[in-house]
């Protein structure tokens, strides 16, 4: 037996002479029944508005230290790819420099194959790492679309 019934049980012997007055003799053990029934809802409803309040600011505070841990693991993966994408870019941009150089006249032509196939190499990194980035975080995006919708 939980405590609400040993309370309810203690209320129903409180209201014995109240239950035996207002109800007739064949209707008492019906009254109790509904009365017991009514005023265990109306307990736990009192219990459930009394808790909302700090249920909801719980788990309010539950979602923000997830969201930011979230965006902590964001931020993490989003400093090392970026520096990497970076430093490539760089590269790229120092080779693509020589490409200018040659047709400005200060790159001999049997330096400027090798600029050139380099150029290339790291701009297909950039174009295959962006690519990379977009399909992940578009599949993860799906994903999370589909487990969020109502069954």
């Amino acid at each position: 037996m939980s405590e609400l019934d040993k309370v309810l049980d203690a209320l129903m012997k409180d209201k014995k002479e109240l239950i035996i007055q207002e109800a007739p003799s064949d209707d008492r053990d019906e009254f109790r029944a509904l009365f017991r029934e009514n005023k265990k809802k109306e307990i736990i409803e009192e219990i459930k508005e009394e808790y909302k309040q700090t249920l909801i600011q719980e788990a309010d505070i539950e979602i923000k230290k997830e969201v930011n841990r979230q965006k902590i693991e964001d931020l993490k993966s989003l400093m090392w790819s970026g520096f990497l994408l970076a430093f490539i870019v760089g590269l790229a941009v120092n080779q693509a420099t020589d490409i200018i150089g040659y047709y400005k006249g200060t790159v001999t032509a049997d330096k400027i194959w090798p600029a050139i196939i380099i150029t290339a190499v790291l701009c297909m990194i950039c174009l295959i790492a962006y690519l990379y980035s977009f399909w992940k975080n578009a599949v993860t995006l799906f994903d999370d679309l589909k487990t969020e919708k109502p069954k």
